[in-house]
């Protein structure tokens, strides 16, 4: 796994649980929740599971994405992108636009603000629910 090197640089202890947990969020097709993990590895503990992520995204390794009544999504962080999530399912569906990348730069010229990051999401309907509404 090639993220192993990036644990060890940052003095992580590279334990089985937190190797299957990664493994478990890189062959998931999608985002993730804890709940998601822990069914793709049950005899790990759903506490080990919330505390090996809320360490991952501290050291920047995932990102975490809160979607209402306490859920969040994980995906590793390897790119800048954005989200097009489902209302009726949160199927979460990632795309890239890069002129949205200067939003940034005006942003910080218009309120001269150091800009550390922004999140952009677009809400709808996926297609599989568009389908079942038929």
């Amino acid at each position: 796994m090639e993220l192993i090197p990036h644990l060890k640089e940052r003095g992580l202890r590279i334990t089985p649980q937190r190797l299957l947990i990664l493994e478990a969020i890189i062959s998931q097709e999608g985002h993730p929740t804890a709940e998601d993990i822990h069914q793709y590895i049950p005899y790990t503990s759903l506490t080990t599971i919330y505390n090996n992520l809320k360490l991952f995204v501290k050291l920047g390794i995932l990102n975490e994405l809160p979607y209402g009544n306490g859920l969040s999504k994980y995906e590793l962080n390897h790119s800048k992108h954005y989200h097009v999530i489902c209302q009726e399912c949160g199927k979460i569906v990632d795309f890239n636009y890069p002129n949205l990348k200067e939003v940034e730069h005006v942003a910080s010229e218009l309120t001269n603000f150091h800009i550390l990051y922004h999140q952009f999401e677009v809400y709808g309907i996926c297609s599989s629910c568009q389908d079942e509404e038929s």
